[in-house]
């Protein structure tokens, strides 16, 4: 079975945990997709290659136990920067990547957020008013 028909099997359960798609930030799962696919090479076994490349990269991660041997593999990196900016919610000197937090403010409208109650009144089963 390929990868993509499978993920369809599981939509009805993920819809009736998480709510409508449209209330449901997708972006931590695109975020995983986006990961893990690249390691996928082979199209005969892709979930074996796929565990296998996982499990090969968490040995990688766990050398760093290992004191003589993260040291012949990884050379020690340098802080290129300070970081003064407020705006940054997580920075590491290690990785290239920085989150910040959003520059833009944005806000519902009375039908948005008339969406967003109606929505979690039915997940938590609680009675809400909407706005008019």
């Amino acid at each position: 079975m390929k990868i993509c028909f499978h993920y369809l099997l599981h939509l009805a359960d993920t819809i009736e945990i998480n709510g409508p798609c449209w209330s449901t930030w997708q972006f931590p799962m695109e975020r995983l997709c986006g990961m893990l696919i690249p390691l996928v090479q082979s199209r005969l076994h892709p979930y074996n290659n796929l565990a296998n490349q996982i499990i090969l990269k968490e040995q990688l991660n766990h050398l760093r136990f290992i004191e003589h041997i993260y040291q012949q593999v990884h050379l020690p990196k340098i802080k290129s920067r300070q970081c003064d900016d407020e705006n940054i919610v997580f920075t590491d000197p290690n990785y290239e990547e920085e989150l910040y937090f959003p520059t833009t403010k944005l806000y519902l409208n009375k039908s948005m957020v008339n969406k967003l109650k109606k929505q979690y009144s039915t997940c938590y089963d609680v009675k809400v008013i909407l706005q008019v």
